[in-house]
C-alpha cells in the first residue's frame, strides 16, 4: 500500500500544483546523495487568483506560505525518526540552494509533512502547535525549523480541504471522493478535478497485485473519472441543442431548456441535436 499510496500523492500533487509553481517529483537532494524529495516546488512569479483555482482550497494557501517548499505525504503516521530523514533533506536542500546563489539570503523552504494521523512524539519533539488563524490538524513546529505537520484526519471536513485528505489513506480518499460528488460545481470547476483524476487512472492500471483497499480506491477513481467524462459530454450536446435552436431563430422556453439541460441520455441528446436543425420549435425537438 505504501508504494502506491505514495505514487498516487506525488501525481496529484503534481497536477493540483502546476499551475501556481514549478513541481519536481523524486528532486535529488544533493549529486552525491542517495535521497530524494517527494515533491518539491517553487511558486511562479505570475499566479493565476484564487478563484481561478477553487479545488487547490487550502493547499493554495500552504503553498503561498513560503515561495520555495517541500511535500511528503506519509501512508501511515510518521515517527519522529522519519521527520528527522525530512528535515535533513530539507537543509541539505537549502545548503544547495544557498551555493548556488552565491551567499545571498535566502528563506529556508517550507516543509509539509502530512500525516494520517496524530504524529505525538512528533509534535512534542518539535513543539509543533496550532495556530490560531489556520483550521484544526494544522500544526506549526519551532519557527527555524520551517516546518509544518498537518494532521489529516483532524481536518475539517469542508470542500477546502477535499485535495488534502485525498493524500490520506484509502479509507480517507474514498470519503472525499464521496464528498466531491455531493458538490455542486459548474462544468468549469469539474474540470480539474477531471484532469487530475485521469492523471491517477492511467498510473493506477499500472498497479501490480493490488491489494483489496488498492483495489476499491482504484475502481473508485476510474468510476468518478468515468462518470465525470460522460457528464461533461451530456453537459456539451444539451447546449449544442440550445445553440442550434438559437442560431436558427427558434424560441427556446424555460420548460424545454431546463428539460434539455436535466436530461443525461446520450442517445436521447444524440435525437433531440439531429432534431435542433430543422424542427419548427422547441417543442417538436424534444418530442422526437
Amino acid at each position: 500500500m505504501p508504494k502506491l499510496h505514495d505514487l498516487l500523492c506525488k501525481h496529484l500533487l503534481r497536477e493540483a500544483l502546476d499551475p501556481i509553481s514549478t513541481v519536481e517529483l523524486e528532486k535529488p537532494v544533493a549529486p552525491l546523495d542517495e535521497q530524494r524529495i517527494d515533491v518539491y516546488c517553487e511558486l511562479r512569479a505570475e499566479l493565476p487568483p484564487p478563484d481561478a483555482l477553487p479545488h487547490l482550497g487550502l493547499v493554495r494557501r500552504m503553498a503561498e506560505v513560503e515561495r520555495r517548499f517541500l511535500i511528503e505525504p506519509f501512508s501511515s503516521t510518521p515517527s519522529v525518526d522519519s521527520v528527522d530523514d525530512n528535515l535533513r533533506k530539507k537543509f541539505n536542500l537549502h545548503h544547495g540552494l544557498k551555493k548556488a546563489a552565491k551567499g545571498a539570503v535566502l528563506a529556508k523552504p517550507a516543509l509539509w509533512v502530512l500525516s494520517p494521523g496524530r504524529p505525538e512524539e512528533v509534535l512534542q519533539g518539535y513543539a509543533g502547535a496550532s495556530v490560531v488563524d489556520w483550521p484544526s490538524g494544522f500544526y506549526r513546529c519551532a519557527p527555524e525549523l520551517a516546518t509544518w505537520v498537518v494532521v489529516l484526519a483532524e481536518l475539517p471536513k469542508t470542500a477546502d480541504t477535499i485535495l488534502l485528505r485525498l493524500l490520506g489513506p484509502a479509507t480517507m480518499q474514498l470519503e472525499a471522493l464521496r464528498e466531491l460528488d455531493a458538490l455542486q460545481l459548474s462544468e468549469t470547476q469539474r474540470q480539474p478535478w477531471i484532469d487530475m483524476l485521469a492523471d491517477v487512472r492511467y498510473l493506477l492500471d499500472e498497479a501490480q497485485e493490488p491489494s483489496p483497499e488498492e483495489q476499491t480506491i482504484m475502481t473508485e477513481l476510474r468510476q468518478r473519472w468515468e462518470r465525470e467524462k460522460a457528464e461533461l459530454r451530456a453537459e456539451g450536446k444539451a447546449q449544442a441543442i440550445l445553440t442550434v435552436l438559437t442560431a436558427r431563430g427558434c424560441s427556446v422556453s424555460d420548460t424545454v431548456r431546463q428539460q434539455v439541460l436535466g436530461c443525461k441520455d446520450p442517445s436521447v441528446l444524440d435525437r433531440w441535436l439531429a432534431r435542433a436543425a430543422t424542427a419548427a420549435s422547441d417543442a417538436e425537438v424534444i418530442a422526437a
